[in-house]
Order: C-alpha cells, then structure tokens, then sequence
C-alpha cells in the first residue's frame, strides 16, 4: 500500500479538478436559450458542474450569461483580469451570479447594489451591463486596488457586513477569467484580453490535479475555501496551516502522524523551487525550531491555505521571493486508515 501511494505522491500526470459545463436533458417549456433575467426563474438549459473550486456546486445558464457580461463589460473598460476576478468574487457572494430583483433593504442587481446609496435606479441596477459598469467604476475609485487581496478590494467598494466572504469565491472567479482568456490569467498587454467571452455550456474551467490521493487530498483541501482560520484547529468547520493538511490527508484516506509545520519540515524531502509537484507543500515563516507555516502545492506558484487568525483558507500564489521552500512528505509519514 505504501508504494503505491509513493507511486502516487510522484506522479506528474494532471488529470481531474476540471469543471465540465456541460449540456444536460433541463427542457423548459418556453424557454429559447440562456438569458441574464433578473430573478433565476427556470435556470436555463444547462448547467456546470463544478470541483475543488469553492462551496459553490454548480453554474447554470442564466449564472454564466451573467459572467460573460461581467467580463465582457470589464474588458470593455480596459479593466485587468484581476478586477474581473474582483468583481465575479463580488457579484458571486452578493447575488450568487443572479440579477436579482430584491434583497437586504433596498439592494438589487448582481452586486446588490442599494439606490437609496447612490448607486443608481432599480432599472439601472438591475440590467447587468450597467450594473457591472458601476462596480468597476467605484473599484477603479480605490486607491492600491489591483495590489490588495481580492476580498479587501471587494469589500472596499461593497462595505459588507461580512467582509471576509468573498475570499471563498475568489478560485471560481480566477478559473472563469482564465477560461474566458483560452487558459490565461492576464491576457494581453496590461492584463487585458479582448473579444468574444467563451463561456457556455461547452467550456472546461479549472485546475489540473494527480489522479488517486493526492487528488482526492486536493479536492478536499480546495473545498474548505471560505473557512476560517482557528489556531489548533483540525476542520471540519475550521482550521490551521497545519491542520488544514492533515484534514485533507484524512480525508483522502490516509493518517498523517505529524502535525505542525515543523514536524512535516523535519520529514519531507527537499524539492527545488520550480520542480515542485501538486501535493507537495510549501513551508515559510522560518524562525529557530523550523517554518511557522505551511500551504499545499495546488500547481507550481499557486497554493491552497489557511492564513491567520482573521482570516480564510484560499488560494495563494508564492515564488522563491516569499522566502517559500518546497518539500514532499515522505510516504511513511502517511498511513493508511484502513490499514
């Protein structure tokens, strides 16, 4: 057992962790196609599927038109791939991608934005195009926008009562902008792509992942996103550096018989920046009796992590400037549960 899963941990094959819009047997009578309406009502006649990419389960119809215009709107305005992520993020916890015709108080629209606040009419607010408009116009407002982490630039703009809700969606928007820009985050010149949005029911948005345990590890890893951070903690519900890693593990169907970061440092075998695999992890925060944190390797320069106190696992690119060091666990330090 022990060999395979050291057969597994050195895999290179990317597989899984994909999210499939596909078509599916959703006959609405009456209905002709997609539509960005307000409300839901009959979500369309498709749906995306989606895995290791937040809380949400699933994209449908009426949800991906509303991306497109999002997107298509930003691109308009010349606006970077990272304020797109900034806005899906937004418009995904405020109104889970729906042109919604009500909400707390006065709030309407994708981004629940309020007309008593200033924002608009309910006729403005509530057609998308001039919706997405607005939000970006109040993001470019704020000074430092495209250098902060993408649940302050949100609720900056927003000013939510829960101003660390956004982080959860952040790896669904990032995946939706890339999917739209052919696989790329920035784009062209400047961050910024043009032309058509291709998101549709044919579209294949997500990360690629090593299939058997470390996948299933990642999986489960990659749906903690929004959680909080709590020192000691081991999940379900909440988490720590480390034990966000032995979650998943467990989950996967392994025992990790370490816990801290500096345990898992003292039994993981060195791996060369650039060569790192996903699964493997990320150590920093260095100090006398080892590092003081540690992040799972989700692909080379991006990683998944429960930060701080205050804060929520999520997606985190490093590089060797972050002073990161990579190593791979050793495959006794992992033991099976059936076993």
């Amino acid at each position: 057992m022990r060999r395979a899963v050291l057969r597994t941990l050195a895999a290179t094959t990317a597989v899984g962790l994909i999210v499939t819009v596909g078509a599916i047997a959703l006959l609405f009578q009456g209905l002709n196609g997609t539509t960005s309406g307000t409300d839901g009502g009959a979500p369309g006649l498709c749906a995306a599927t989606t895995v290791g990419l937040g809380p949400v389960q699933g994209l449908d119809a009426a949800q991906l038109a509303n991306a497109r215009t999002i997107i298509a709107v930003g691109r308009q305005l010349q606006i970077s791939a990272r304020g797109q992520v900034v806005a899906l993020a937004t418009a995904m916890q405020e109104s889970t991608m729906r042109n919604l015709t009500h909400g707390d108080r006065d709030s309407v629209g994708l981004f629940q934005q309020r007309p008593s606040s200033g924002w608009g009419t309910v006729a403005e607010l509530t057609t998308p195009e001039v919706s997405a408009r607005k939000f970006y116009a109040a993001l470019l407002k704020v000074p430092g926008w495209e250098s902060m982490p993408v649940t302050v630039a949100a609720q900056t703009v927003q000013r939510s009562a829960f101003p660390l809700a956004y982080a959860k969606w952040e790896a669904l928007a990032t995946a939706l902008v890339n999917a739209a820009t052919g696989g790329s985050p920035r784009g062209g010149p400047g961050g910024v792509t043009t032309g058509p949005v291709p998101l549709d029911c044919s579209t294949e948005i997500g990360f690629g992942a090593p299939p058997g345990a470390i996948g299933d590890m990642l999986r489960t890893a990659l749906g903690q996103q929004g959680k909080p951070y709590v020192w000691g903690a081991t999940g379900p519900g909440s988490f720590d550096c480390s034990g966000l890693v032995v979650y998943a593990w467990r989950r996967a169907g392994y025992r990790s018989t370490v816990r801290t970061s500096q345990q898992m440092w003292a039994v993981s075998e060195p791996v060369a920046m650039g060569r790192e695999q996903p699964g493997d992890l990320v150590f920093g925060h260095f100090g006398g009796d080892g590092p003081g944190h540690v992040m799972i390797v989700v692909r080379p320069g991006l990683a998944v992590q429960a930060p701080r106190t205050g804060d929520v696992v999520k997606l985190t690119p490093y590089s060797a400037a972050g002073g990161w060091r990579i190593g791979r666990l050793r495959t006794a330090v992992l033991q099976p549960l059936s076993a």
